[in-house]
């Protein structure tokens, strides 16, 4: 069942976050979300305030699992709700769109969303996304809370979450234990909710970070936390005199395969056996995306995101291995891409995202060359200087690397990007 109500009644009151903490942010959400680990069955109750004055159209992806849909608000105009289609950049389509026309009244304007429903009725196939008996971990890719179609909006959260039993959390920001269940506040603007909760974290501290682990041993730990003090020293060094890094989270999994990352929020398969370089170039790629990020992900400049924090993560290994472990790891790089038909980087005019070998690892090579060209004090002043501005996109990058170098390197580098050749 769904329906739009003009007149709030018997509707949950939230208090707004101070404006202080919205402030670079498109919408705030203050909810409640109950859930049941035994059955995955979610009951959740947003309040979502839209920051931007101007936007009167908006719409939000939300899991097709989930049903019992209300819609609420005085500002609302109109509201309908379909089946998603097939979206550039994810693997399939399980949402529904909700789509919202506003009307054009003074701040603040708020949307009331509830839904419930079994979020995951089968399992996801890299079981990030999970509610069961004693783990919850959840993030945008399950479209466990309704997300701006667009992808590339800011959002800050106040969220309760209401479950049975003694919890533990970890998420971008900051968690309080509560009677019933945990709070979560997120007052650094982020594209994503993304949190897990556990009921058998082992947790270690250290200087500028916390170690979550979910595994029943510790191997590879110590190697995990020196990587972290290592990537957090260089990056807030290179990059953090404007906006250092905030305290790293760092969770690790029983999983053998799929990690990912928000910024300082990285989970990680199980580390047992990994190796020190490639585990610090993981995890000063993932704590580069504090800031490599705010390029469009489904399109082709991605490779911005993706290209930059895995070169910084390799200069990095360079400066906490030497150089021979930084070329081994460039050639390792060249290796994956030997004998491969790779596409371009980038091409004016073209929007399809590039596969992963292109973002990680020939534009990375493309990196490397270009600071062997330009040298690596110049170098770090165009990566600094890119990553700290607002802008993200690839004519952008080009014309800043001419303000910094030349025309020359500029028409090299757009030359080198729109190559299709096996990089030697």
């Amino acid at each position: 069942m769904c329906w739009i109500k003009k007149h709030l009644s018997n509707i949950l009151l939230l208090s707004f976050l101070p404006i202080t903490a919205l402030a670079g942010a498109d919408y705030n959400y203050h909810g409640t979300l109950n859930i049941i680990p035994g059955t995955g069955h979610i009951r959740a109750n947003w309040q979502i305030t839209v920051l931007d004055d101007t936007e009167n159209n908006i719409t939000f992806f939300l899991r097709n699992t989930l049903g019992e849909v209300e819609v609420e608000g005085a500002s609302i105009k109109r509201f309908d709700i379909s089946q998603g289609e097939e979206v550039e950049g994810l693997e399939t389509a399980p949402f529904r769109k909700l789509q919202f026309e506003l009307a054009e009244q003074p701040s603040p304007r708020v949307i009331h969303i509830s839904y419930a429903g079994v979020l995951l009725p089968e399992p996801m196939h890299n079981l990030i996304n999970a509610i069961e008996p004693g783990r919850i971990e959840l993030n945008v890719d399950s479209f466990w809370f309704p997300i701006d179609a667009r992808f590339n909006k800011l959002l800050t959260a106040d969220l309760t979450v209401i479950v049975d039993g003694e919890w533990q959390g970890v998420t971008t920001g900051e968690v309080e234990i509560i009677e019933d269940g945990v709070h979560i506040l997120n007052t650094d603007p982020r594209q994503d909710i993304a949190m897990t909760l556990s009921q058998s974290f082992r947790i270690s501290e250290a200087d500028g970070f916390t170690v979550y682990d979910q595994r029943d041993n510790s191997k590879g730990l110590q190697k995990l936390m020196e990587a972290a003090r290592v990537c957090k020293q260089y990056l807030d060094r290179q990059f953090g005199t404007v906006k250092p890094l905030p305290r790293g989270k760092l969770l690790i999994t029983k999983r053998s395969s799929s990690g990912y990352a928000r910024q300082n929020y990285v989970v990680f398969t199980d580390i047992s056996s990994a190796e020190t370089g490639p585990l610090t170039r993981f995890v000063c790629h993932e704590f580069a995306h504090y800031w490599s990020i705010g390029a469009d992900f489904t399109t082709v400049e991605n490779w911005l995101n993706e290209a930059f924090a895995e070169y910084i993560g390799v200069m990095a290994v360079r400066e906490h291995l030497g150089e021979e472990a930084y070329l081994q790891m460039l050639q390792s790089f060249r290796d994956n891409i030997t004998a491969k038909d790779l596409p371009p980087v980038w091409v004016s005019g073209d929007t399809k995202r590039g596969p992963y070998l292109v973002q990680y690892r020939k534009a990375p090579l493309l990196l490397a060359e270009l600071e062997t060209r330009i040298g690596r004090d110049r170098f770090m002043q165009y990566t600094q200087a890119w990553l700290l501005q607002p802008v993200r996109t690839t004519p952008a990058l080009l014309e800043l690397l001419e303000q910094i170098t030349d025309k020359d390197e500029r028409d090299w580098f757009e030359q080198a990007l729109g190559s299709s050749e096996t990089l030697q």
